[in-house]
């Protein structure tokens, strides 16, 4: 079966479809990363593979015939980012007939989501700043680190365009499988569980969970106190080495990334962190469907940050 990850990206799908990938190849499945279809493909070895100089120069009908080129004994892991989708600039009819074939092609549809909106709108607030796409070093985590103020007009940007992608799955993707992104960074276990159908695969492998993995990875990042089990040690050390090898195979494009940052830290970080809620909060009374209960609660740490 064949996995597809839609995402406005900032939802946790870099991370979502890597960890996928791996529990896949883990458990002993043929499978490859595309990364992002709609900007770039290539074949290896009878294999479609990510190819990112090639950008948006294949059509989407081109990349349609790559993909089903490809062996079909090897499980596909793929994303598709409504962003990407603006920016290729495609004919309306082109967008359908491609909709049409990732619904038939991809056995499983996953729809990324967050549950705290506010939250998705800072952090791409704070990339727009920093340049920092995912964090993946120390480096990267001090870049982030470093941004004080975001644009409160991208903020509402951003909120806006969440909206937009809700209603771009709505009327294209009718048959999709949820994932929010405080779900996967809390219970990934679980949430790999479900979408896999194999049960522990990073206990067993690594001999620490996925949630562990993820949380002491933060923590040291973050400088925390927290000192790590020789338990824990190990399993970080297998699991980052776990990645980079599945990189050298070009199973996934690039490491795996790592938690950035909690709620909790952007409003100490953010000087005007309230005055974007504030505008969060005007924002999401046009909507309904918006939880605006869930704006001040940071799902890391279990606890309001107001």
């Amino acid at each position: 079966m064949h996995y597809i990850i839609l995402t406005p990206d900032g939802v946790g799908s870099t991370i979502l479809q890597r960890l996928l990938t791996m529990a896949l190849h883990i458990e002993g499945v043929d499978v490859t990363n595309t990364h992002e279809l709609t900007s770039g493909l290539l074949f290896d070895n009878g294999i479609v593979v990510k190819d990112s100089s090639v950008s948006y120069a294949q059509s989407l009908s081109e990349i349609e015939k790559i993909v089903r080129a490809s062996d079909p004994k090897t499980q596909i892991v793929s994303r598709v980012a409504k962003y990407h989708l603006n920016n290729r600039k495609d004919t309306e009819k082109d967008k359908r007939s491609f909709y049409k074939f990732l619904n038939h092609y991809y056995g499983k549809k996953i729809k990324c989501v967050r549950q705290n909106i506010f939250e998705y709108a800072m952090s791409w607030s704070i990339r727009d700043k920093s340049n920092v796409l995912n964090v993946y070093t120390q480096h990267d985590r001090q870049k982030v680190s470093a941004v004080k103020e975001v644009d409160e007009e991208y903020f509402l940007i951003k909120c806006k365009e969440y909206v937009e992608y809700e209603r771009w799955i709505e009327v294209n993707f009718p048959d999709t499988q949820i994932m929010a992104y405080e779900d996967l960074l809390t219970d990934g276990d679980k949430v790999i569980a479900d979408l896999t159908g194999y049960q522990d695969t990073f206990k067993t492998h690594f001999g620490i969970s996925l949630d562990s993995i993820l949380k002491r990875e933060y923590d040291f990042l973050r400088g925390s106190k927290h000192r790590l089990t020789r338990e824990e040690q190990k399993g970080l050390i297998l699991y980052k080495q776990y990645g980079n090898e599945m990189k050298d195979q070009k199973i996934i494009t690039s490491s795996m990334p790592m938690k950035n940052t909690t709620l909790a830290d952007k409003k100490e970080q953010i000087k005007n962190f309230d005055n974007c809620l504030a505008k969060f909060y005007k924002f999401a009374k046009e909507h309904n469907w918006i939880d605006q209960s869930k704006a001040t609660y940071d799902f890391w740490n279990k606890k309001n940050v107001d």
